[in-house]
């Protein structure tokens, strides 16, 4: 179990990390949201012992990790950490890569995982290929592989999804699921924390999902609690398409007035439809999505909203009436 209590963090006197305090339990998968300059990549470094902390301490099992002002060379040997540039070894192939981070095991093991994971992450065929002759991906793909192959206790991933387009995106996100829930069983599991700045694959893969603002860790919980019941309007932001707004526009909707006008409402757009017994909007945008069209309709001259729907023949400048579905609103805490 890895546990980072109160860490704090500060460079030139700007605060990086500011009382940070999570828990990841063995087995799981833990994803931290943040825009750029939130502190993402400060708190790998920490949680990873390669950079000191000004307070607060990480300990792994209880042991506390120490950091590069304690030891000779930094870091701890159950930890691994993938950067964004994915560090591999540039002249020696995806299998060399792969084989150095198992340098001191038996040979026959050796070849025995690295031929497991060559598998598993979908790279027998560039086996043989250097760094440079392969994809985006399959360096991504390479360099978890190398960090997962002397099974560490824990997996720290900065921005895995960053550099990836759509497709290499879907196989890395569901190959770290499946390494998580492949390598080992019980106290001996590997769990895995990454950052990223978009939520999409965080809500689809993480049993916990963190926000991170300037630093502060404003919201940890399971992500399907924290898209529906956001603490404030950053973190609904972060973690997927919503309106916020003030209660004193609900009476648009047809909702009665609330006793605090000046609430804010998290509205996502599965919480509209359309409807011909709804309230009349004017189409402002339509957005085709593949699966289903996103449509910005505007209530009022100071109010828009988006929602979700199937119907092709919906245009620009159209009146269309919505309406709320059941799901019931969230009012935000700031």
């Amino acid at each position: 179990m890895l546990t980072a209590t109160k860490l704090v963090k500060t460079y030139k006197s700007v605060p990086a990390v500011r009382n940070v305090s999570i828990t990841l339990e063995p087995g799981q998968i833990m994803a931290l949201v943040g825009a750029s300059g939130s502190g993402k990549s400060t708190l790998l470094n920490l949680l990873a012992g390669l950079a000191d902390a000004d307070t607060g301490e990480v300990r792994l099992n209880d042991e506390r990790i120490l950091g590069p002002s304690e030891v000779l060379v930094p870091g701890h040997n159950d930890i691994r950490l993938v950067h964004q540039e994915y560090q591999l070894m540039p002249n020696v192939s995806v299998r060399e890569n792969i084989a150095y981070a198992l340098r001191f095991f038996e040979k026959s093991y050796r070849d025995f995982r690295v031929n497991e994971l060559l598998k598993l992450c979908r790279l027998t065929d560039v086996q043989d290929r250097i760094p440079r002759q392969v994809s985006g991906g399959e360096k991504q793909r390479t360099a978890i592989a190398r960090a997962i192959a002397d099974k560490p206790a824990v997996l720290l991933l900065d921005e895995p999804f960053s550099h990836l387009d759509l497709p290499n995106r879907l196989i890395v996100r569901d190959l770290l699921f499946d390494l998580v829930r492949h390598e080992g069983t019980g106290s001996r599991s590997t769990s895995c924390l990454f950052v990223t700045h978009d939520a999409s694959d965080a809500l689809s893969i993480a049993d916990t999902l963190g926000i991170l603002r300037d630093g502060k860790l404003i919201q940890l919980g399971a992500p399907v609690d924290i898209y529906h019941r956001p603490v404030t309007a950053y973190a609904a932001r972060m973690t997927g398409l919503v309106t916020v707004l003030k209660a004193k526009y609900l009476p648009l909707l047809g909702l009665p007035e609330s006793e605090n006008p000046e609430a804010l409402i998290c509205l996502r757009p599965e919480q509209l439809k359309l409807d011909t017994t709804g309230t009349p909007a004017t189409v402002r945008a339509v957005y085709f999505k593949g699966s289903h069209y996103e449509l910005d309709v505007a209530l009022s001259r100071y109010v828009s909203l988006r929602l979700l729907t199937s119907r092709d023949d919906v245009q620009v400048g159209q009146v269309v009436q919505i309406k709320l579905t059941d799901k019931p609103l969230w009012q935000l805490k700031g």
